[in-house]
């Protein structure tokens, strides 16, 4: 390798370190704190840099908060790929997509407070310098997109899957929430609150069962 290319790349290896450097801090003192009570210049004694520093890999908090959240979205859309490739049958799909919802929170409390913060702040109306983009849409969509080919399989009444999206979407933010309050608010020797393995396995199939019978003879 060339002189000139090893600099470059070294530069794009420390310039990608600094990003997630800066984010993790960022990170971890929004889910203390709160995404509007955190300043830049705060991040940025975080990280030991100065504010210039921290302006060079984002132009603004809005823009850092995205960067942060596009990232938890990238790690739930892999979740949901595996699911997609491994999964057979919209009853695996659904209980390795919510036990794997369960796991990511039960992994790292920071995740669980972070996404409270971030629902708390878009929810004070007061609050417009930063719009924090939504996750769940997309993911949402992945998970449609997915029931949707167990309805051409026939293994899933046709029309179903935006109930079953929306079923499967109380239950995720039931299980965040249970998270939270168990790692943060009650905390004790039994994590995961009302929900484990177990209890996801019979929801989803209350849910399915539900649907089938709901669907029933209709076209």
């Amino acid at each position: 390798m060339k002189k000139n290319e090893k600099l470059k790349a070294d530069k794009s290896v420390h310039e990608r370190h600094m990003r997630d450097m800066i984010k993790k801090a960022a990170f971890l003192l929004m889910a203390e704190k709160g995404l509007d009570k955190v300043s830049m210049r705060e991040i940025a004694e975080k990280v030991h840099v100065t504010k210039p520093v921290l302006y060079y890999y984002f132009k603004n908090k809005e823009d850092l908060c995205d960067s942060i959240i596009a990232e938890h979205e990238k790690s739930f859309s892999a979740l949901i790929e595996q699911v997609q490739q491994h999964a057979d049958g919209p009853e695996e799909v659904l209980y390795e997509g919510l036990k794997s919802h369960l796991d990511f929170f039960m992994k790292d409390p920071v995740h669980s407070k972070f996404v409270i913060q971030m629902i708390s702040y878009t929810l004070d109306m007061n609050s417009k310098k930063i719009k924090p983009r939504s996750e769940k849409r997309h993911i949402h969509g992945m998970l449609a997109e997915v029931l949707q080919q167990e309805e051409k399989r026939g293994t899933l009444a046709k029309g179903a899957s935006e109930d079953v999206v929306r079923l499967v979407s109380g239950i995720s933010t039931e299980i965040m929430i249970s998270a939270y309050l168990d790692q943060h608010v009650f905390p004790g020797p039994a994590k995961g609150g009302l929900y484990n393995k177990e209890m996801i396995a019979r929801l989803v199939k209350i849910i399915l069962l539900g649907i089938k019978e709901y669907y029933k003879g209709k076209k």
